[in-house]
């Protein structure tokens, strides 16, 4: 697989990242060691209107 972007991890940050990047056209692949939807309580992240 070829990829312009390799994003370690998937949590508030990485996806964050990815978001970014996904924005400007550019398709990350994200790496994640656990298995999602991961069970958080209070945790969310919401997509940041520009």
């Amino acid at each position: 697989m070829k990829t312009d972007v390799l994003i370690i991890g998937g949590g508030p940050g990485g996806s964050a990242m990815a978001m970014f990047l996904l924005r400007e056209g550019i398709k990350p692949v994200v790496l994640e060691q656990e298995e999602f939807p991961r069970y958080h309580i209070g945790e969310s992240l919401t997509r940041i209107c520009g």
